[in-house]
């Protein structure tokens, strides 16, 4: 349906832009459910099913490319002046990176299932805040698209709403790495597993911040 649209839209309407990089944030959204999924079951110790989620995220993202692949092109030649063009590429590359983190994330999760590691008890309302608070930042964003060329104030509350989230995201993920850190020079922790679960809080923070930095790149198009 989305290549069809793509036939059927002349490529200097903005609307349809906007609606383009809403259509690529929904499918991410999909991922993200996904992930929020790996993310339970691991705290669960369910890990029967980490691994067929981990795959369907990658059979997602690698339709996700096929349908966004000529998405750049699309914009350059679009009749829009310079700056819009960089402004609209900049948010594509931006919502990419969300994708690509979430695929990166949930490979580290399925990494440190296959090597049978084992959660501390703390890591399970930790990484079920963050990714939570992620799919909540994510909606935030959604939203400031649809809200986009309707709604200018509810579009910049929507962004400030995703940057507070972030905020409070850096602060458990700083807590939670303090507190293996400290387990792994107790000798509490395997290295490995210590290792692993830095990679997952990281990937999970590094998921909202490039949340917050296509968010942002939204409101520097409102005001340009």
């Amino acid at each position: 349906m989305f290549e069809q649209y793509f036939d059927t839209k002349t490529t200097n309407n903005e609307q349809f832009i906007v609606d383009s990089l809403l259509e690529h944030t929904m499918i991410d959204e999909e991922e993200l459910y996904l992930l929020k999924n790996m993310v339970t079951n691991l705290c669960d110790g369910n890990h029967d099913d980490v691994e067929s989620l981990g795959n369907k995220i990658l059979e997602i993202r690698n339709d996700s490319n096929h349908i966004f692949e000529h998405f750049e092109e699309q914009i350059i030649q679009a009749h829009f002046d310079f700056q819009k063009q960089y402004d609209f590429l900049r948010i594509f590359q931006r919502v990419e990176s969300i994708s690509a983190e979430i695929l990166r994330c949930a490979n580290f999760i399925a990494l440190f299932v296959r090597l049978n590691g084992k959660l501390p008890p703390f890591c399970n309302d930790d990484m079920l805040t963050v990714i939570n608070l992620n799919l909540e930042a994510h909606e935030f964003f959604k939203k400031s698209l649809m809200l986009y060329e309707k709604n200018k104030k509810d579009v910049f509350s929507s962004i400030h709403k995703v940057v507070s989230i972030k905020h409070s995201i850096h602060k458990i993920y700083f807590n939670s790495i303090e507190t293996i850190y400290r387990l792994s020079n107790e000798n509490s922790l395997k290295l490995g597993d210590m290792r692993s679960i830095e990679n997952i809080f990281s990937s999970l923070v590094n998921m909202c911040d490039a949340t917050e930095a296509a968010s942002t790149s939204l409101e520097w198009l409102l005001i340009t």
